[in-house]
């Protein structure tokens, strides 16, 4: 699709949520090399969201929820 319109933007907006899950690792690999401390409990995002008291199943929905949302965001744009 997003070759199809000529707009790579669309991926990033579809695919919000491994986009942030890759850049959670990101920064907690940075954050603990350059400050010496963690951003998260744990890296991926999913797990930091597991420690904090959140059920598997709460960020399972809320995640899809989120990526549902952007897909359609994405399809409409």
């Amino acid at each position: 699709m997003a070759i199809y319109l000529q707009n790579p933007l669309i991926l990033l907006i579809v695919a919000i949520v491994p986009v942030l899950e890759t850049i959670s690792v990101i920064l907690q690999v940075l954050s603990g090399m350059f400050l010496g401390k963690r951003m998260f409990k744990m890296a991926p995002l999913h797990h930091h969201f597991e420690l904090t008291g959140w059920r598997e199943n709460k960020v399972v929905i809320v995640f899809s929820g989120i990526t549902l949302l952007m897909a359609i965001i994405g399809v409409l744009s």
